[in-house]
């Protein structure tokens, strides 16, 4: 009989013990993957909410049945949406949990007391969400942490109707957060909300009691107090569920940040292309409505891995090219390798985990095209793994769209007089080529994107490679601008190829 437990609980558990990992070196508490169970998350959202029922209506039994539909119906309502919520991770399922079951016992806490209907918690559950989330899941939990609110008062329709109010208000403006005073705009987007709403009540004769204390008074309070609770739970919901938000991103975009000092100081010219990368990812992703903020900062990070051996890259390379006395294959594993070491130093820099998705997917599982037809027509080892990227493929829109600009940029740099018919054919003609590869086939893209990103690159590109006008020596009293060429074929779609290949022309053309 024991035994048999035991190995009931242990079958129970296995799955949720396999995700547990042991915290990496140098890894804090607080930066661990949360892993629990959906099924347990469940057990505890429907136990606050029949707690809060039963606390209010009482241990009989009818009301203890009501109460066990009622919480078992909301729970299927609230799963079922979270089914169509793009890849929610389980550390955010445990975060969603918190603040609603805080929400939950608030009301409940709230209604006990007495206080004014019109001191309600949603505005918090639902900010943080929005914030941390997505503005989806945080409208839900609007319009189902209402209906348990309005099933705590009795059914009373004015704080069913105030209490969503002020989640949507929460969920309405900002959009995003990118400053400390949006927080307080949020604050203000709430008290509009609430005020608006009791203002209808009051004219639809609904609202009994004193005006001013409810719908200015008390509405006042409420978005005062989540503007302030939400500015100092935001950095620590950041640090426990390994979330990053947009205040974050920005801070990660800091060029005092330590890596891209380290970046800029020594390897300068890769420095200078992740500026250009970004330049260009970010107006993709501002195109196509994703988002444009995590490309730009992504795009900063994603070449990292060349800071160990950037004399190995041409945007860094002086003089000879360091790649002249090693094997093709030997060359290849030093350029391939750029992304599990750009993944090592952000684990020991602490970047967060969305960036890092950057570094491991620009260039998916594309094959180092240059070395490869050199050893190729040197009969030497040309199995194509040995020259391909592990990967993965880009699984998001912006690690896809960074792959694109990180390639684009490359190619057009090696263009001999760039104009618009040049660009364009380049640009489309790198879209195709990992397109046909099925390098975007598990990422969210679809042929419109490609099309606006193919457009907006184009564009930009043409914006960068402007055309300088050469000023007469003696009609100048300054130094000559510098105008340097660059001669390349940009046959190949992968970057670190296009910029040997235009290494190797630059050569020639010195010799000649």
């Amino acid at each position: 009989m024991i035994k048999g437990i035991k190995t009931f609980f242990s079958k129970l558990f296995k799955n949720w013990a396999e995700k547990l990992e042991k915290p990496k070196t140098g890894e804090t508490i607080l930066k661990k993957k949360v892993a629990v169970p959906g099924w347990l998350l469940i057990i505890v959202v429907l136990s606050s909410v029949l707690v809060a029922l039963i606390s209010e209506f009482g241990v009989e039994k009818h009301f203890i049945l009501a109460s066990l539909i009622f919480s078992a119906f909301w729970s299927y309502v609230a799963v079922s949406f979270l089914k169509f919520e793009e890849k929610i991770s389980d550390s955010k399922l445990l975060l969603t949990a918190i603040v609603i079951i805080f929400s939950v016992l608030m009301t409940q806490f709230a209604k006990s007391q007495d206080w004014p209907k019109y001191i309600i918690f949603t505005p918090i559950a639902v900010s943080i969400l929005n914030f941390l989330i997505s503005r989806k899941l945080a409208k839900l939990c609007a319009v189902l942490l209402s209906l348990i609110a309005a099933f705590l008062y009795l059914g009373d329709f004015e704080v069913f109707f105030i209490t969503l109010a002020g989640g949507l208000g929460a969920a309405a403006f900002p959009r995003r957060i990118i400053k400390r005073t949006d927080i307080f705009l949020n604050g203000l987007s709430i008290f509009i909300f609430i005020f608006a709403s009791a203002l209808i009540l009051k004219l639809f004769g609904m609202h009994q009691g004193n005006f001013i204390l409810d719908a200015v008074q008390v509405p006042l309070l409420v978005a005062a107090s989540t503007a302030v609770l939400v500015m100092g739970m935001l950095p620590l919901f950041e640090s426990i569920f390994n979330i990053t938000s947009d205040i974050r991103l920005l801070e990660l975009g800091d060029f005092n940040q330590p890596m891209l000092k380290k970046l800029m100081t020594e390897a300068p010219g890769t420095y200078h292309h992740s500026l250009m990368v970004a330049a260009l990812a970010e107006a993709a992703a501002a195109e196509i409505g994703c988002n444009s903020l995590l490309t730009r900062i992504g795009a900063y990070y994603h070449d990292i891995g060349k800071i160990n051996k950037p004399q190995y890259f041409i945007e860094n390379q002086l003089g000879d090219n360091a790649h002249e006395n090693l094997k093709p294959e030997m060359s290849a594993l030093v350029i391939v390798s750029h992304t599990k070491e750009g993944l090592l130093l952000a684990n020991e820099y602490g970047i967060d985990d969305c960036i890092k998705d950057f570094i491991i997917q620009h260039h998916g599982t594309t094959i180092v095209q240059y070395f490869f037809r050199k050893a190729a027509e040197a009969g030497g080892n040309h199995d194509e793994t040995v020259y391909m990227y592990p990967g993965p493929l880009p699984q998001t829109r912006e690690t896809a769209i960074v792959m694109l600009a990180d390639s684009v940029e490359a190619a057009c740099r090696a263009l001999e007089e760039p104009n618009f018919e040049k660009i364009r054919n380049n640009v489309n003609k790198i879209i195709n080529n990992y397109f046909s590869d099925g390098q975007l086939n598990e990422c969210p893209i679809t042929l419109e994107d490609i099309q606006k990103i193919g457009g907006v690159l184009t564009k930009t590109l043409l914006s960068i490679h402007h055309i300088r006008l050469e000023y007469p020596e003696a009609e100048s009293p300054g130094p000559k601008d510098a105008v340097f060429e660059v001669q390349a074929s940009p046959a190949d779609s992968n970057s670190d190829s296009v910029a040997e290949k235009t290494r190797e022309k630059g050569r020639g053309k010195n010799r000649k």
